[in-house]
């Protein structure tokens, strides 16, 4: 499985370790950060692929920090989790609409976490063999596997 890099900006001190810990554990590299101006920092130093953002952040909202992170011309965009105090709708709504994939209640069972990252590893593993796989064709076949992935995909709706 793929390594991913995770950022971890919650306000909460034994939530963060919480997460830390479990994601070194499962061979995560992880990244703690504690506002907004850090988070951004790491975002913009690497290849993030998972960023897990604390619904009530110091300095700036969830919202606008998902926001900020879908509008930003990152290499790679990550993947969202927004922890939630309270899962209401409009909370669940209001983060899908800002940019978040996904999101988590607190208090969060580290087994939900768990199956939340590895299924986001298994998809970037898929994708990078798949671009490895990419890498040796010529461009007109590329071009040919692609419409014929679209016309699958389409013949599913």
């Amino acid at each position: 499985m793929k390594k991913l890099r995770v950022i971890i900006f919650d306000k909460e001190p034994v939530s963060r370790r919480l997460l830390r810990s479990s994601l070194s554990y499962w061979g995560c590299e992880v990244v703690t950060v504690q506002n907004a101006a850090d988070a951004c920092t790491a975002l913009q130093a690497g290849n993030v692929d998972v960023c897990i953002l604390n619904w009530e952040i110091s300095g700036l909202k969830c919202l606008e920090a998902c926001q900020r992170i879908r509008q930003s011309e990152l290499k790679t965009q990550p993947h969202i989790i927004v922890l939630l105090e309270k899962s209401s709708r409009e909370n669940i709504r209001a983060a899908y609409l800002a940019g978040a994939n996904d999101y988590l209640t607190k208090p969060f069972r580290v087994e939900e976490v768990r199956s939340r990252i590895s299924a986001i590893a298994s998809k970037a593993f898929q994708f990078d063999s798949a671009q490895s796989q990419l890498q040796g064709l010529d461009p007109l076949e590329c071009y040919r596997r692609d419409l014929a992935y679209q016309a699958k995909a389409q013949s599913h709706l």
